[in-house]
């Protein structure tokens, strides 16, 4: 771990395997570090600054391939969230989507590495085409290195390579490391004006209140007025996410007994592939960028 003794004055990218004979590609800057499995759909596995962890990860489903991580910063494309009977329609024709989508499962390609900036790729394959059925590049940079070295800049580029129209739908899923026993403690701010309740059901205005002390959470918040989402942890300096306007969703998520709260700006609410709301479409040749910045 990196020291508040020790600071790395030039930001830099180290390359390791894990036990496994996973990449690992480890960015430092400052007091901060930033750890990315991309062979594990690019996830970011960890964020700290010095002795502040702000990453919560299940070590037992990282190591396991067979099963979609639970921690990190899992990307998802080409649908955040769940599908209608986990399936959408092109054209009239169906296909099967998993909930949030593919890249989380996919093997990502290393692009560009350069000081404490990374970035990689998720690109069409004939097996991708099978569920989505456009040819795509999906690509997001990592950037460790803004000023001050207490940011995690993750900017996500998707262009679309193919001769039809394709709709776009894009998220990241935080985990945040939070301690279940001091939910109580811990209060979000989110500035919007609609929220639907997966769980009870309940859709229409917010009044700005979440009850994170209830078993679980699965709050979709959207008519954002700012893009801006404070979450404050008992004894941490606050977590700060600063989105771009392609990002239209906050979700607040967390299940019972673990040690997490996930904070996650999606472009469009679930299900967008099929209710189209909020849908972006890129034209052929066309290319759709948006930022999220993560700041302690």
């Amino acid at each position: 771990m990196t020291k508040f003794g020790s600071p790395v004055l030039q930001p830099t990218t180290e390359h390791r395997k894990d036990p496994q004979g996973l990449d690992i590609f480890c960015l430092r800057a400052g007091h901060a570090v930033c750890e990315i499995a991309p062979g594990r759909g690019g996830l970011i596995t960890r964020f700290a600054v010095g002795d502040d962890e702000v990453l919560f990860l299940d070590r037992n489903t990282f190591s396991d391939r067979k099963q979609p991580v639970r921690g990190g910063i899992p990307v998802l494309f080409p649908a955040a969230g769940r599908l209608t009977g986990d399936r959408y329609f092109v054209e009239g024709q169906g296909y099967p989507m998993r909930q949030h989508g593919l890249a989380r499962h996919a093997a990502w390609d290393v692009v560009n590495i350069e000081q404490a900036r990374f970035t990689q790729a998720f690109r069409s394959t004939p097996m991708t085409r099978v569920n989505f059925p456009f040819d795509f590049e999906l690509t997001m940079m990592v950037d460790l290195g803004r000023a001050g070295f207490r940011t995690l800049a993750l900017t996500l580029s998707v262009e679309n390579k193919g001769r039809e129209p394709m709709p776009v739908h894009v998220g990241l899923h935080p985990y945040f490391l939070v301690a279940e026993a001091d939910r109580d403690r811990v209060r979000v701010e989110v500035d919007a004006g609609l929220a639907y309740d997966n769980l009870s059901g309940f859709s229409g205005p917010w009044d700005g209140q979440v009850d994170l002390t209830a078993p679980g959470v699965d709050l979709h918040l959207t008519d954002l007025q700012t893009q801006t989402v404070l979450l404050h942890v008992p004894g941490k300096t606050p977590r700060r996410l600063e989105m771009s306007e392609l990002f239209t969703t906050v979700v607040l998520w967390q299940t019972a007994m673990q040690d997490f709260l996930c904070v996650e700006p999606w472009s469009a609410p679930a299900d967008a592939l099929n209710t189209r709301m909020y849908l972006r479409t890129l034209e052929p040749g066309d290319r759709l960028t948006g930022e999220v910045v993560l700041s302690v």
